[in-house]
């Protein structure tokens, strides 16, 4: 599984499960009248709401990281060009 499926099961678990908290909470606060619970169900319901914006800002964030090393693997291979063309055609050996 790599990081964005792995990633993608944690966010999905944890939304739902903040998410149907936050539902049951605010559902037996109406029931028994208890305003707390209904907060507490609220604030759950808010904190669902903050990990899909985390959760987009992280993929993001991976889509950044994955670009920068696209730009870094051309540029090595770029220097690696420039080398063997100055060194006459012969390959680099360590």
């Amino acid at each position: 599984m790599t990081r964005r499926g792995s990633g993608r099961l944690v966010f999905t678990i944890g939304f739902v499960v903040l998410l149907a908290d936050g539902a049951a909470l605010i559902w037996l606060g109406q029931l028994s009248a208890n305003t707390t619970m209904v907060g507490v169900g609220i604030a759950l319901a808010v904190a669902a709401a903050l990990l899909v914006v985390a959760y987009r800002r992280w993929l993001k964030a991976l889509d950044d990281v994955d670009a920068l090393r696209r730009d870094l693997r051309r540029e090595v291979d770029r220097l690696r060009a420039a080398v063997e063309a100055a060194r006459g055609g012969r390959p680099y050996s360590n």
